[in-house]
């Protein structure tokens, strides 16, 4: 369905016009296009910590999109898993 988001933004249309033509209801592709765009969201919003590159892991920092950062003492593996699905 992401290729049919892509498809509409394409086009130049409104989602209406869209939907019509392509014979499916706005809805569905409203709840696609907020889909894409949180996927999209979440897919750039991080990076790949590796802690074997952290010293002692006594510091790592998550940094979230909006700017907000999360600085943690120790290597709590499971903490820091927590705090990045928060997103």
């Amino acid at each position: 369905m992401f290729a049919l988001v892509d498809q509409w933004k394409a086009s130049g249309k409104t989602q209406t016009e869209f939907c019509r033509d392509h014979n499916i209801k706005s809805g569905t592709l409203g709840y696609w296009v907020g889909k894409k765009k949180r996927s999209d969201q979440t897919a750039t919003g991080f990076a790949l910590v590796n802690l074997t590159d952290v010293p002692n892991r006594q510091q790592v920092e998550v940094a979230y999109p909006n700017g907000v950062r999360v600085c943690l003492s120790g290597g709590n593996l499971a903490l820091i898993g927590r705090l990045i699905k928060l997103y």
